[in-house]
């Protein structure tokens, strides 16, 4: 009897650390019903997400645009699918937390540098002058002391916003890649130090941010009818949603918002409730990003064919022109 009293103590004590987390099996037994409908909930909102990427792609591929603009549209709307993977992967197993994390961030991070590149090719084909780079936007726009200069958007100013975004995959992978390290040394380490990471994590996603607003409101203040920044939006969002509001769900547990119900510690509590959130998330963006990349191609097709007819009778008026010109002479 005292030796059950004291293992289940034990237990209680290990379950209610808020470092433990459970195994997949001990979520699944301790969540009961609700795990079960969470997970099937979450494949049905996956297979959605799935197929709103799938039926983008397919519209992408039949554009008659470049094979870059095509190549990185679809590296940016596969962060969606990617996303909702690992959020479920999460649910269901609860200590591959940082690496879906990892995985999603770090992807996140080449989309986000695949949109700089998409709005450079879209921008350059649809402006007829070089415009001025406007620098006094977000982040940077509330620091009125430093000196903006007034610069074209050229090739060499546009070398060190290019490298603003390139640093992102660059950056948030090197981070990433120390914390599964620490981790699998012993997930205490990670968790320890994460916070003298987290600087350079910060400055890395300003500094790319920034890159981007810069780009898209250059952008967007010379060709406003191609609405860039809808693009940009519906993948900044996804940063969003991945790390304020996965910090702020995080953050919940130390103000006792959760329960503590062994195995099931708050911070797990936290995890499911973020993860479930992404889930949904995620679908209502990837179809938001399928509806502006969405292009009408018959619509196109007729447009093309107008287009086509009317070069055609031009062609034939300056033909019969040019024949009444030679015929001139002659007559008189």
């Amino acid at each position: 009897m005292d030796k059950s009293i004291e293992n289940f103590s034990v237990h209680a004590d290990v379950s209610c650390d808020p470092n433990y987390v459970p195994s997949a099996i001990e979520l699944v037994e301790s969540l009961n019903t609700l795990g079960t409908v969470l997970l099937s909930v979450g494949s049905i909102i996956l297979i959605l997400t799935i197929y709103f990427f799938a039926s983008a792609c397919r519209n992408i591929l039949s554009q008659k645009d470049s094979e870059f603009y095509k190549i990185n549209a679809i590296i940016i709307l596969s962060v969606y699918p990617i996303t909702s993977v690992c959020s479920l992967m999460t649910i269901a197993i609860p200590r591959g937390q940082l690496l879906s994390e990892a995985v999603t961030q770090i992807f996140l991070m080449i989309s986000l540098y695949r949109l700089y590149l998409l709005l450079l090719d879209v921008g350059r084909r649809k402006i007829s002058e070089t415009p001025t780079l406007m620098l006094r936007v977000g982040p940077c726009c509330c620091w009125s002391c430093l000196p903006f200069p007034n610069l074209q958007m050229t090739d060499a100013n546009l070398s060190w916003i290019g490298i603003l975004a390139l640093q992102l995959p660059i950056a948030q992978s090197f981070v990433y890649f120390i914390l599964l390290y620490l981790e699998t040394e012993d997930p205490m380490l990670a968790t320890q130090y994460v916070m003298f990471l987290q600087p350079v994590v910060v400055i890395s996603i300003l500094l790319g941010i920034y890159s981007l607003t810069v780009t898209t409101k250059t952008l967007h203040t010379a060709v406003p009818e191609i609405k860039l920044h809808y693009k940009t939006l519906v993948l900044q969002l996804v940063l969003l949603f991945s790390k304020l509001q996965t910090g702020i769900i995080k953050a919940l547990p130390t103000v006792g918002v959760f329960p503590c119900n062994p195995p099931l510690t708050p911070a797990i509590y936290a995890n499911v409730t973020c993860n479930a959130l992404m889930l949904i998330e995620m679908m209502v963006l990837c179809y938001a990003a399928w509806y502006i990349y969405y292009v009408d191609l018959e619509k196109n097709q007729e447009t093309d064919a107008i287009d086509k007819t009317s070069k055609t009778s031009d062609q034939i008026d300056a033909m019969n022109s040019n024949d009444s010109n030679k015929q001139l002479p002659a007559t008189v």
